[in-house]
């Protein structure tokens, strides 16, 4: 190994691949893998994919299938970013009953039903409220799979049914 091979394994950062499949704003459909931190600073395990899609960076590494090297996605150019349920646990949420609601989300052509977690006050705990606080994804949960959803895109949302309980 070369000094600069050296210097360069000592900058990388050790990262976890996760399943993943995204649609773009052009309509472009990629399916492949996203890179993870390994490690995340708010809780034991590697970074949820929640987390990594509502960082300040707005470029991501993402793997395709089948090719051999990863290409760089803005977020920004992004609709949905759909991970399998289990890469995006959040044990947290998982321990303490929160409200859930199901809801329809039309973004342009596309349309996503699903739940979404109200893990906030209970004075901001409206659907509203949830669009309307920091960070760009919002998680929109879909049996086996969670649906990130850029919020950006997202021209209507509408509540399906009376909120789940939360026991």
């Amino acid at each position: 190994m070369t000094r600069l091979e050296a210097e360069r394994q000592d900058f990388r950062v050790p990262r976890v691949l996760r399943a993943a499949e995204v649609l773009c704003a052009d309509g472009g459909r990629i399916r492949g893998r996203m890179f993870l931190p390994a490690t995340a600073q708010s809780h034991a395990g590697a970074m949820r994919a929640e987390e990594w899609m509502n960082d300040v960076a707005d470029f991501f590494p993402f793997l395709p299938d089948g090719e051999g090297s990863p290409v760089i996605l803005n977020k920004r150019e992004l609709v949905v970013l759909t991970v399998a349920a289990s890469a995006d646990r959040n044990d947290a949420l998982d321990e303490v009953p929160v409200p859930v609601r199901r809801v329809a989300i039309d973004c342009g052509g596309v349309r996503l039903d699903g739940e979404v977690v109200i893990d906030m006050p209970a004075n901001h705990s409206r659907v509203l409220d949830l669009l309307n606080r920091p960070g760009a994804f919002l998680t929109v949960r879909d049996g086996d799979h969670h649906h990130l959803v850029r919020k950006s895109r997202i021209t209507r949302v509408r509540e399906t049914q009376e909120p789940a309980p939360t026991d």
